[in-house]
């Protein structure tokens, strides 16, 4: 089991813990390990707060909710809005401007005219002309799943419909090479928006308002509550949470995860086969109750 830790003293003072979810929390797609589950509960019984801060839309947040009831708030759609997984308001939305989503759309696609999009809103999916939501439903030869997981379409000139949008997704038909997308995309998004990736070989591009990451909804979180990032550890595995990692008193990568992300960081959190953030959270757990007495 790889994990490298900072010292008792520094993990006792830790009062918020940030988790990505997929490839952190939990493995996507399988629900969250009773382990976890529980080291979860045990790291709030010393009086810190756990908070899932990640990529996912607000409309994936709901597994999750389900399977830690006691937990109260999200940072979702990488930094984009802070969800009240209780109430399901939305106590902060960081929007994209329609105005500069069209200027986006048309660079693109002087450069890579078969590139579609989609958007994430408050409301749910929408998705452009071409959009494929991902790799095995545009391989797949079932109407059924196409089907499945399609969004409404609205047309390329109708963006201003879209009200608030919290995130926009890129990508080429046929092309699953993120890296390769995203260092076409990064130039053509300069001064508009922050773009990141989540998933090596899903070739999806994830595009948020100009300076929104994870990093900066977290630190806007833990400065209401009069928390410092001495006293924050965050969890992350892609490039999309580097920031988060680095922001962090204590980030840790997940052992398996992206090498982008285990090179922000010295401090190393166990592969999800391993206990993924458990064995950290007891950690944690343990290093708080002993100061606490």
């Amino acid at each position: 089991m790889s994990m490298h830790l900072p010292d008792d003293r520094a993990l006792s003072r830790i009062r918020l813990i940030a988790t990505d979810v997929d490839g952190t929390l939990l493995e996507t797609g399988t629900p969250i390990t009773a382990r976890v589950r529980e080291a979860v509960e045990a790291v709030r019984e010393t009086g810190a707060d756990v908070v899932p801060v990640t990529g996912r839309p607000l409309r994936w947040m709901d597994p999750v909710a389900q399977q830690l009831p006691r937990l109260q708030w999200a940072i979702c759609a990488n930094g984009s809005a802070v969800l009240d997984m209780h109430s399901g308001h939305l106590a902060a939305v960081y929007g994209i401007d329609t105005d500069q989503l069209v200027a986006f759309r048309q660079r693109l696609h002087s450069v890579l005219p078969r590139a579609a999009l989609a958007y994430e809103t408050p409301e749910g999916s929408f998705t452009a002309p071409g959009f494929v939501h991902d790799s095995a439903t545009e391989l797949s030869e079932s109407a059924a799943v196409r089907a499945r997981l399609q969004a409404p379409e609205i047309a390329y000139g109708e963006e201003a419909e879209l009200g608030t949008v919290l995130k926009v997704l890129v990508r080429v038909p046929g092309s699953y090479d993120s890296e390769a997308l995203l260092n076409t995309v990064r130039p053509l998004a300069r001064g508009i928006f922050h773009p990141t990736h989540s998933n090596p070989s899903s070739g999806l591009i994830e595009l948020a308002a100009l300076g929104i990451t994870k990093a900066h909804t977290l630190e806007v979180f833990a400065a209401d509550r009069g928390i410092s990032s001495q006293e924050v550890a965050a969890f992350g595995d892609m490039p999309n949470d580097i920031e988060m990692l680095t922001w962090a008193g204590a980030g840790f990568a997940i052992a398996d995860g992206h090498q982008q992300a285990l090179r922000a960081t010295a401090f190393r959190a166990p592969a999800l086969t391993d206990g993924g953030i458990a064995p950290v959270l007891e950690a944690i757990a343990s290093a708080r109750s002993a100061e606490l007495g």
